[in-house]
């Protein structure tokens, strides 16, 4: 037999092979993401917000608090730019631009403590009371969705315009979910 042949044939199984492991390991990834996912407060909003970082959570249940904290932070900036956005616009009231200030404040103590029980939650693999951190954790990202829920108790006056309130509703209700479900993950963490 032709030697290149032989060799084209090799690299070939090798690569199938290689494929075929490859796409079982993200399909475990994407499997343990889903089947964490499934009993969260809001499933779908899990899912949707957590697949996307299936090759780096792998299986790992720490790495998938990670992920939900991490979603949270980035859904907390985007709200706070939406709120910002708002903010400057020359044609609000000065009740809308204090509601507006407000809701930016406790959207920023939210973000914060996030923050915190993020690095609550990166202490665990050093610490010798890894049930401490989890607590701080729970309490940290509780703390948030409190704040993130005052903010949107503002835009329950009838003086806000209905525009402006549904729109940073929305948002802010998105940022809850994703809040709501790190919070599932952190109560359900066994390390």
């Amino acid at each position: 037999m032709n030697t290149t042949f032989l060799i084209t044939l090799f690299l070939t199984t090798l690569l199938s092979i290689s494929t075929s492991i490859s796409s079982q390991q993200t399909t475990t990834y994407t499997t343990f993401i889903k089947t964490s996912c499934n009993s969260a407060t809001y499933p779908a909003v899990c899912r949707k917000s957590l697949l996307p970082y299936a090759a780096a959570v792998k299986s790992n249940p720490l790495k998938l608090v990670n992920a939900a904290l991490s979603a949270t932070l980035r859904s907390a900036n985007a709200t706070i730019s939406t709120a910002s956005q708002f903010a400057k616009a020359k044609r609000i009231t000065k009740w809308e631009s204090a509601v507006l200030k407000d809701c930016i404040e406790n959207l920023k103590d939210s973000m914060a403590e996030i923050k915190s029980s993020l690095k609550a939650i990166s202490g665990i693999p050093r610490s010798a009371d890894k049930s401490f951190l989890i607590s701080n954790a729970q309490t940290w990202t509780s703390a948030a969705i409190t704040d993130e829920e005052t903010c949107l108790d503002g835009f329950a006056d009838r003086r806000i315009s209905p525009a402006t309130a549904k729109r940073l509703r929305n948002s802010i209700v998105s940022l809850a979910r994703v809040s709501s479900n790190a919070l599932y993950l952190i109560n359900h963490l066994k390390v």
